[in-house]
């Protein structure tokens, strides 16, 4: 407080530095890639929309795929919905992605000069993918070893053809190849190599085989003919293999992969599909417009209920289902609000098929024989009844765990050790190292399940990491990455929104109406054609760009503050101000203690008050913000909207290693 007599605060200020800035741009710190999202709506705003695609495309080696599934957390924290709604951010991704290689436009990728060293990644998911094209760009030598046919993981197996068309994964997965990255398909490790041989090829070894063994439900009657678990479902549909689904489907859980269940059930023949979860709509983790998506097509919700047991009949098959209503308790250690049963509350619903869809882990037969202790009839993680030796899956050849073949010698040819917790391997969670020294690990082999673009982030740190470990770094040199801050700011001086944005809604996204919805590889989402994209761009709020008083020149008529459309400008008495900024002493001082206050947070970069002031001391300013290590490589990349407009970056030929 500046006076013990002041009346209660009501505005802090802050010290404006770099850290302060780059908070400012929430879409760009809600992204795990830091991908420039401001940048590239407004390029496409203004109808740049290969220049956007390089923005959107550059940090981030899974923006086909994200801008189609992606769970949007930059959304989240736009600040364009303390308006009226967000931005919709992915869908604007997905509109560059679409026009750029709708136009023929040849991808531009560079790399650095070849290091000589040699990494082995397993797992072609999004956190594969991401350790791959950054690894690669630091100039070494990329192997990545997949399980199955082709690149994807969880996407190509856990998200159905009708949300994310199988070819929109290939264009991911060659935009990585182009960086020099091998790929070796229906290559197993544990089973058609063990990992120690793995790292006798390689330098280091980044384990990135995502989280793909359905967790059980631990009730009775799991066991019996027609309980089928939501990964195993979804990747015999995404594989096209045969796939048995009864007339009246139960799908258990509230993520997205019983959303996708519930979807190809019905499209699979079922007559219909009913998702129950122990909470409500406001706890799902899935969007509104997904939670939408999924009962406009037909798929009933039942909410507050939790699976007691599994009924079978006299044949063993699946009759129907036991539910207890729940009802929403403290916080449980995810943070979300618990399910609490309500005794006395059970119920029965009838079905011939459940899908549970409770949650995921990771198939630890990687590691080899110290890989994890699996369910062995249901090939599920099971908490109550661990069965030594290794499990057989309902999908995977029988793993090498507890089964380490030997050489000729009779020695085993895995004699790694890992640190396992709680089923996952132990990391470092600053380098993401494991308890073997050239190993690394990432994404939700390490974190169990989580999103695309959180898997993708992860792994492009992850690279950070090895690519200093194979410089010779090692202990708190490895652990504490030094990061290098630079911010310009520069007038603005022919700053101008689009006309009307503040009151443009935002764009619906187009979706096929329920008839073209009936196979399993019809594509929901249509997507912006070019005129909705340049009107949805031309909604972002501009948050690089500030508004700035000079005190001196100030002469207090108020003029700014009766312009502002959303009251962010204040005129107040120097004794309602407090806060952290070292320099508060030093404000501007009128005779009567006046103090003009900017709400920045509120401001919607309209330029009015820059309009309006008689004196022209308020300025709107251009932030320009860059973060990178000593080595050059950049972190974050608020500034490269800008660079791309003045040197009109074109697009070119792949750059050989």
């Amino acid at each position: 407080m500046i006076s013990d007599t002041a009346i209660p605060l009501r505005f802090q200020t802050a010290e404006v530095g770099v850290d302060w800035l780059q908070c400012n741009i929430e879409c760009q710190e809600g992204c795990p890639v830091n991908t420039n999202c401001r940048g590239y709506l407004m390029l496409a705003a203004e109808g740049r929309f290969e220049e956007g695609y390089i923005l959107a495309r550059d940090p981030n080696p899974v923006a086909a795929i994200c801008g189609y599934v992606c769970s949007a957390p930059c959304e989240k924290a736009c600040r364009r919905a303390d308006i009226d709604k967000p931005l919709a951010i992915r869908a604007m991704k997905r509109f560059l992605v679409d026009w750029h290689y709708a136009n023929n436009m040849p991808d531009r990728v560079e790399v650095g000069p070849s290091s000589g060293k040699s990494v082995g990644v397993i797992g072609a998911g999004p956190a594969g993918l991401s350790v791959a094209k950054e690894l690669a760009t630091y100039g070494h030598e990329v192997h990545i070893y997949e399980a199955l046919p082709s690149g994807g993981g969880t996407t190509l197996i856990g998200v159905p053809a009708f949300r994310l068309p199988r070819d929109v994964i290939e264009l991911d997965v060659n935009w990585v190849a182009k960086h020099g990255v091998e790929f070796h398909y229906n290559v197993e490790i544990g089973r058609d190599v063990t990992l120690d041989q793995l790292e006798e090829r390689h330098d280091a070894v980044v384990v990135a085989a995502g989280c793909m063994y359905p967790v059980a439900m631990n009730v009775p009657g799991e066991e019996l003919d027609g309980v089928i678990y939501g990964v195993d479902f979804l990747k015999r549909a995404n594989l096209g293999e045969q796939q048995w689904v009864g007339d009246h489907v139960v799908v258990v859980g509230g993520g997205y992969t019983a959303m996708d269940s519930s979807r190809t059930a019905l499209r699979l023949g079922a007559k219909s599909s009913t998702i129950l979860y122990r909470r409500g709509p406001e706890e799902m983790v899935v969007d509104e417009e997904e939670q939408h998506e999924t009962r406009f097509e037909g798929v009933k919700f039942e909410l507050f209920a939790s699976p007691v047991e599994v009924l079978g009949d006299d044949r063993g098959k699946v009759r129907g289902m036991i539910f207890q209503r729940t009802r929403l308790g403290p916080p449980d250690a995810s943070g979300r609000r618990s399910a609490e049963p309500i005794p006395g509350s059970e119920f029965t619903v009838p079905c011939d098929m459940v899908i549970p869809c409770t949650s995921q882990a990771p198939d630890n037969n990687v590691l080899g024989e110290y890989g994890a202790k699996l369910n062995r009839h249901v090939g599920v993680t099971d908490t109550r009844a661990i069965v030594e030796g290794g499990s057989i899956s309902s999908w995977r050849t029988p793993p090498l765990n507890g089964t380490t073949p030997r050489d000729e010698k009779g020695r085993k040819l895995n004699n790694l050790r890992f640190e396992i917790d709680r089923g996952k391997v132990t990391v470092n969670a600053d380098t993401f190292s494991t308890s073997s020294e050239r190993v690394f690990a990432v994404g939700d082999f390490v974190t169990g399940p989580a999103t695309i673009i959180e898997a993708a982030g992860l792994g492009r740190s992850a690279a950070r990491s090895v690519d200093r470990w194979l410089a010779g770094l090692r202990g708190l040199e490895l652990e504490e990455l030094p990061v290098i801050n630079r911010a310009t700011i520069t007038q603005a001086l022919d700053h101008d929104m689009p006309e009307k944005y503040e009151a443009t809604r935002r764009q619906h996204i187009p979706m096929a109406p329920p008839e073209l919805r009936r196979d399993f590889t019809s594509l929901v989402e249509v997507g912006y054609d070019t005129r909705s994209a340049i009107t949805e761009g031309s909604r972002c709020l501009q948050c690089n760009h500030n508004i700035n008083i000079d005190g001196p020149r100030c002469i207090l008529c108020g003029l700014c503050a009766d312009v502002c459309p959303e009251g962010v400008i204040y005129m107040l008495d120097k004794a309602q101000v407090g806060g952290d900024d070292p320099e508060v002493d030093l404000f501007q001082s009128w005779p009567r203690g006046i103090a003009m206050v900017i709400d920045e947070e509120r401001c919607i970069r309209c330029n009015l008050c820059v309009e309006r002031c008689p004196t022209n001391c308020i300025t709107m300013d251009r932030l320009e913000l860059e973060r990178f290590t000593p080595d050059c490589k950049v972190l974050l990349e608020s500034y490269k909207d800008n660079v791309l407009g003045q040197v009109g970056q074109q697009a070119g030929e792949a750059v050989g290693r």
